[in-house]
């Protein structure tokens, strides 16, 4: 029979979550193991696997602007995409929104015009 806990043992556990999800956020932005570089020419921007990328599901069409307003004349964004990463042995990879420690991220992928 499953073990039946009381509302402040799942609060607790919410909390947990969310303080885990929140020191994600904080890695993803600071220390060793940045999610991507950040954008010589935008703060609010980062540069990962040779996308840009906002930490954070932002508004997509200024993402959109603010990536095109830093891509070289040639290139322009073709679809920015709500994702989410999580940092594993060290390497940011993709996964799923209810990934432990999923940092959620607006990504921009950028084709020649």
């Amino acid at each position: 029979m499953p073990e039946a806990h009381d509302q402040t043992y799942i609060e607790a556990l919410g909390a947990d979550l969310a303080q885990q999800n929140l020191n994600a956020l904080v890695l993803a932005q600071n220390g060793n193991h940045q999610l991507g570089q950040p954008h010589p020419n935008n703060p609010e921007l980062r540069i990962w696997n040779g996308n840009i990328l906002a930490i954070g599901h932002q508004d997509p069409r200024r993402i959109t602007t603010a990536a095109n307003n830093v891509l070289p004349a040639h290139m322009r964004v073709a679809a920015t995409y709500h994702w989410h990463a999580r940092l594993t042995n060290g390497t940011w990879t993709r996964c799923t929104p209810n990934t432990d420690n999923a940092v959620p991220i607006t990504v921009t992928l950028a084709e020649d015009r």
